[in-house]
């Protein structure tokens, strides 16, 4: 199948690397530039970057910049950007393995995985809720089957589909069909969003990753969670409830959860789901959380066939050290900070000013080991050294000796100085005095270190 210009364009914003945040945005602000113009439309890397640059930029100085480094990224991605998309072989391979996974991560047999759909509209004809609805994907149940009057399974809006996060949702999509399998009564439709979404998440990217054993498809949908994800406002950011299945997982393990969907199977409104969430989030042991939750008349004996079932799960398979890998990789994930443009311009300009090689630059005079002072001509405590004048074999004997570089506050811009001083109050750098001279010094505050890491990023 062929791309749209959205698929291909969330393709290249997930492989990272942007200065806005989150560059997720960066397709309401194209579309919306591009009056009438959805991007539903088949990817074509010369039209759809010539759409691109069509696009005006933001007037103000700073923020201009910035659009247009990341656009000049944005571009350059596409370009490469392969329109074609062999999407059938990406559900073969996953069918082929899913039985396995539904065994391995839910306990169930036989398992039969469908071939997803790809459709233009979701049941068109159906209702317009449906037909213009905007989701990635949409999994039906047999419930939702008999009430939609459409087959069980798996869709996909092609405008949609993007390579990377869409080998994961087919696997996502798979882990509510295998939910309905293994934690519900036979024709109910009970759903708890942050245990089945967090749970078709996390299981979902472990059996990505066992499937495949690609890190590259691990990292774009990373990228794909943090960057594009949180723009839409369904979504609370960064997964409420895959964090909270994360920290389920983490302390009471497949087992576990395999125990806790049987008992669901059982009674699925027994458990007081929204108190076993906040206990777990608060550090309780999910084992007395899931017995605090429980609000059933048999307290005693839902208790003994909790521990008797997750017992008897533990002679199967339990997490090998690539799930829990995968496991703490995207609970890890945090939302960087952010800088309003004129700042964020400003960091940019410390930080490659600090990193230039020659350094027309100074150094702090106490970054020299007092051994080899004598070496330096002219060493005073109170005066920045020329990094010129310092011999190299000091530079190149004392080590991290140029995170001590210092820049005096004169040399900085005009236009970057009122930036420069929120920095400094922020402490991302620090300002002080070395004698009578006023200088900057941005590794004081790890400037260059945060803006390498893409924790600090710049606010839309």
């Amino acid at each position: 199948m062929i791309l749209s210009e959205r698929g291909a364009i969330r393709t290249s914003i997930a492989e990272g690397g942007f200065h806005l945040y989150p560059a997720g945005r960066f397709l309401d602000y194209i579309r919306e530039a591009l009056t009438g113009d959805d991007l539903k439309g088949n990817f074509d890397p010369v039209r759809t970057i010539e759409k691109i640059k069509a696009v005006s930029l933001p007037q103000e100085e700073h923020i201009r910049f910035i659009f247009e480094k990341d656009f000049t990224l944005l571009c350059s991605r596409l370009q490469e950007q392969d329109a074609e998309y062999r999407i059938e072989a990406v559900f073969a391979k996953m069918a082929e393995n899913l039985p396995a996974m539904a065994k391995r991560y839910y306990g169930i047999d036989g398992f039969e995985p469908l071939t997803p759909k790809i459709v233009e509209y979701y049941f068109e004809g159906h209702n317009d809720l449906y037909k213009n609805a905007d989701w990635f994907a949409f999994n039906v149940n047999e419930a939702e089957s008999r009430e939609l009057q459409v087959p069980v399974g798996t869709y996909f809006k092609r405008d949609q589909v993007s390579p990377a996060s869409t080998e994961f949702a087919v696997l996502h999509e798979a882990n509510h069909a295998m939910q309905e399998r293994a934690a519900l009564p036979p024709g109910v439709h009970h759903y708890v969003p942050w245990l089945d979404e967090g749970t078709a998440d996390i299981f979902g990217r472990m059996m990505l990753f066992a499937t495949t054993q690609n890190e590259n498809l691990l990292h774009k949908i990373k990228i794909f969670r943090t960057e594009i994800e949180v723009t839409d406002p369904r979504k609370v950011t960064y997964h409420y409830g895959e964090e909270t299945v994360a920290l389920l997982l983490l302390r009471g393990r497949l087992p576990l959860i395999k125990a806790l969907f049987k008992a669901r199977k059982e009674s699925p409104y027994d458990i007081d789901w929204n108190h076993l969430a906040s206990a777990i989030k608060h550090g309780i042991d999910p084992h007395i959380a899931i017995i605090n939750a429980y609000r059933g008349s048999k307290k005693d004996a839902f208790q003994k066939r909790l521990e008797r079932d997750e017992t008897a799960f533990r002679k199967e398979s339990d997490f090998n050290q690539g799930d829990l890998r995968i496991l703490s990789m995207f609970l890890a994930t945090q939302a960087p900070a952010t800088l309003p443009a004129p700042e964020y311009r400003a960091a940019l300009w410390l930080s490659e000013e600090a990193l230039k090689e020659p350094s027309p630059y100074f150094l702090d005079p106490l970054a020299i080991p007092e051994g080899l002072r004598s070496q330096v001509t002219d060493w005073k405590a109170d005066a920045p050294l020329l990094i010129s004048q310092i011999p190299g074999t000091i530079l190149k004997k004392v080590p991290g000796i140029k995170t001590k570089i210092v820049l005096p506050k004169e040399v900085v811009p005009e236009s970057f100085r009122a930036g420069a001083d929120s920095l400094a109050n922020n402490y991302f750098i620090i300002k002080r005095r070395i004698g009578d001279q006023e200088v900057l010094e941005p590794y004081g505050g790890g400037l260059p270190y945060r803006l390498g890491s893409c924790e600090l990023r710049c606010a839309w």
